[in-house]
């Protein structure tokens, strides 16, 4: 049983603006605004060119976006303070749907704003807020009729700036709109300028044409388990160069011709262990550019559009196809590290493979070749160039594991890994002698005679005598023993530069060769 005993006031507090606003710098804010323009724009049907322009005034502190979209009509101005009002249906083709943006991005950059509008054939009109009215719980805006603005425009004049906008705030917004909205800058009517100055497009679909594994267009419509379909696109394939310090792999989604996420690099995009791999510079060639259009509620985007929604329905309708498909080139570009340049970077021209999403998403599968295979790493291909000396001489395999040791070693990111290197050289030196002397020298020796002749510094004469190297090679491994004598014990920290350590190695390995016929160059 239930009875009412009241009604609780669930209208929100004008203070949840400046709550939800943390989340909003200079770039999501203007971008907004942006949006907007291009919203109207594509509701009256993009029959005229558009032109958006943003000033940023640095003496003034102070911030105008104006457009020439077409206006906000007098009955749509509350949609620019209302909270969940939105001009845009969600059956629109449109960038924003959620009502909110606006109003976060305009509180989140100024204290003062101010928005002036006129539609054709109308009266201009203004709307202005400052903090003062965040204070109080009035809802209520007064509305102003001003002198005429020219007809079709729109400008947000923000002051008293919450943000810096400094040189650098300048050239991260420009490189910022660039790629937003590369896709709407491309069209033939649209101009976006920011201080007087156009804005480029700037695109990510530089590929590489390797044979059999270039770069693919899956496209078509996607129905998306709420029964609608949306236009989708997407491209993969291998870049034309490495970007791992810029980051600039992996996914890029596209929602109705806006840059939503840029090079995602996450779990939800197969970038994970068992799939694709963690980001790694292996597999920063891979990138997978998708675009979607249709309906506004059908886009995985969220509110700031700032990232996709995961969770979305259309983003989990292609999840499964997608994490795929970012694995397959990830494991080509993992399998080729190292050969970039003469299988990857050399195909710089070819031709896209087109084909159909509807039977790629189906499938479940990319319908790339198999991956080629994968060279193996240096201790496989050691003891693989070496397994038929190692059956019948199995004390060799310590030897060459030991060159394979000092590689690794000074592989890694230590201050003395070119020390290290060196110690694990020269016991693997000595092993070698150890290894002749007792398995092929006729002549049997005791394990004090043993220690006697190989742990002097200078190989001894009878040592020189029993093993068959030569008289040069002999004189470079008294210097190497001598060298590292020095550095053992000396007072002064050890320090092995690049060529030394170059030059130890390539004895070692030539001792090797000429004792134990064994390869370690493999």
């Amino acid at each position: 049983m239930k009875k009412q005993v009241g009604k609780l006031n669930a209208v929100p507090s004008k203070r949840l603006f400046l709550s939800i606003i943390a989340d909003y710098d200079l770039n999501k804010s203007i971008c907004e605004l942006i949006d907007n323009a291009f919203d109207m724009w594509t509701r009256n049907g993009r029959t005229v060119p558009i032109t958006v322009e943003v000033a940023l005034d640095r003496e003034e502190n102070r911030i105008v976006v104006s457009d020439n979209a077409g206006g906000v009509a007098r009955d749509d101005l509350t949609f620019i303070v209302g909270p969940g009002q939105s001009g845009s249906d969600s059956t629109d083709d449109t960038i924003g749907i959620f009502g909110v943006g606006t109003k976060r991005a305009v509180v989140a950059l100024a204290k003062d704003i101010r928005i002036i509008t006129r539609i054709p054939k109308s009266d201009t009109y203004q709307v202005e807020f400052d903090d003062g009215w965040l204070d109080d719980e009035d809802w209520e805006l007064p509305l102003f009729q001003v002198a005429e603005a020219s007809e079709g425009t729109t400008r947000v004049e923000l002051a008293r700036l919450r943000v810096a906008i400094d040189v650098e705030a300048e050239r991260l917004l420009r490189s910022h709109l660039s790629a937003t909205y590369a896709k709407f800058l491309v069209m033939p009517n649209v101009v976006l300028s920011l201080n007087g100055e156009p804005i480029e497009p700037r695109f990510f679909d530089q590929w590489s044409y390797p044979p059999d594994y270039g770069p693919r267009r899956y496209s078509g419509n996607l129905r998306t388990p709420l029964g609608r379909e949306v236009a989708l696109e997407v491209l993969a394939g291998l870049s034309n160069e490495s970007s791992p310090a810029s980051g600039e792999y992996g996914v890029y989604f596209y929602c109705n011709d806006r840059l939503v996420a840029p090079a995602m690099k996450s779990i939800d995009v197969g970038f994970a262990k068992g799939l694709a791999g963690l980001p790694h510079p292996k597999i920063s060639l891979t990138k997978v550019i998708v675009s979607i259009k249709g309906d506004a509620g059908e886009m995985p985007w969220n509110s700031s559009k700032s990232e996709i929604s995961t969770n979305h329905h259309t983003f989990l309708a292609l999840h499964k196809w997608l994490v795929n498909v970012v694995s397959d080139y990830a494991r080509i570009s993992r399998i080729w590290m190292g050969s970039w340049p003469e299988k990857v970077f050399a195909h710089q021209q070819g031709t896209i493979t087109e084909l159909p999403i509807s039977e790629a998403i189906e499938a479940n599968r990319s319908f790339l070749p198999d991956a080629p295979a994968s060279r193996l790493r240096l201790p496989e291909r050691v003891a693989k160039t070496n397994q038929k000396i190692a059956k019948r001489k199995p004390w060799v395999v310590g030897l060459y594991e030991g060159v394979v040791a000092a590689v690794g070693v000074a592989k890694q990111p230590l201050d003395h890994a070119n020390w290290l290197a060196l110690n694990l050289l020269e016991v693997t030196l000595t092993g070698t002698f150890k290894a002749w002397l007792v398995n092929e020298c006729e002549e049997s020796f005791s394990n004090a005679q043993l220690r006697t002749m190989l742990r002097d510094p200078v190989p001894s004469a009878k040592l020189q005598k029993i093993i068959p190297l030569s008289s040069e090679r002999w004189a470079e491994i008294a210097a190497l023993r001598r060298h590292i004598d020095r550095l053992t014990y000396g007072a002064t920290a050890p320090v092995v530069r690049d060529e030394e350590l170059a030059s130890a190695e390539r004895l070692i390995k030539g001792v090797l060769k000429t004792l134990f016929k064994v390869e370690t160059d493999a």
